[in-house]
């Protein structure tokens, strides 16, 4: 073939091929609207172990059972994040023990570049779990405690991380942190959350089937509420 019919060819596909590349380039992403710890706390404390009692106060350690119910149904204050970036959201219930409190907070800090910060969102450890000793017979009442843990309900906020950071970096060393838990967590970010909200505002205004957990409760359709547990009446068959 001619050279001269391909040279046209050539320099439209060598001036695609340059569009295409300019086009990758993305909007500068800025930090104007940052907020920052107020105390000036930039990387995540250390968790105590175990909670600190005051014999004076005639405090001292006890033995409970393990009250599961502490991590059942949803959470219904911490669901949001304070300073609107990046965190860890747990989707279910769940226990974090001191041990899990340790290895979040060297592999975060560790991470964490200058102007980046990370806070914890709940309690340290208070929960305490209980263990024999290998070998012993059954009886004898529980064991000695183990250690503690921090009880955890669907939809609670583990921690937030926030600052000069893009959501790329977040999530390229929180989301392998997930597994590190004996419960499902995610990570989430202000736009997911809104998206999650909105969604679900959306599906309640304009949802026109009638045969939803409020009518079937309301009237008792098929006398439902003789079989139906308090938590499915309360959580609308949610969660567990």
């Amino acid at each position: 073939m001619n050279r001269k019919l391909l040279q046209p060819c050539q320099n439209f596909l060598r001036v695609q091929r340059h569009k295409s590349w300019v086009n990758k380039y993305d909007f500068p992403v800025t930090f104007e609207n940052v907020i920052f710890p107020p105390d000036g706390q930039m990387k995540l404390p250390l968790m105590p172990p175990e909670p600190t009692y005051n014999p004076e106060l005639g405090e001292s350690k006890h033995k409970t059972t393990k009250r599961m119910i502490e991590a059942r149904g949803v959470e219904e204050i911490h669901t949001s994040l304070i300073h609107r970036q990046y965190g860890l959201m747990a989707k279910t219930g769940g226990f974090i023990s001191s041990h899990d409190f340790k290895y979040l907070q060297d592999r975060i800090n560790k991470n964490l570049l200058p102007k980046q910060f990370a806070i914890w969102r709940v309690d340290a450890p208070w929960l305490p779990r209980t263990k024999k000793a290998q070998g012993t017979k059954l009886g004898g009442g529980k064991g000695s405690i183990s250690h503690y843990v921090t009880p955890v309900r669907a939809n609670r906020i583990i921690l937030e991380v926030g600052g000069h950071i893009t959501e790329f970096e977040a999530r390229a060393y929180l989301t392998y942190l997930c597994l590190h838990f004996k419960m499902p967590v995610e990570f989430v970010s202000e736009e997911i959350l809104q998206e999650r909200r909105q969604k679900e505002a959306d599906i309640a205004k304009y949802n026109q089937n009638n045969f939803n957990w409020d009518n079937v409760i309301k009237y008792n359709m098929q006398n439902c509420t003789t079989w139906l547990s308090p938590y499915d009446i309360i959580w609308k068959g949610r969660y567990k």
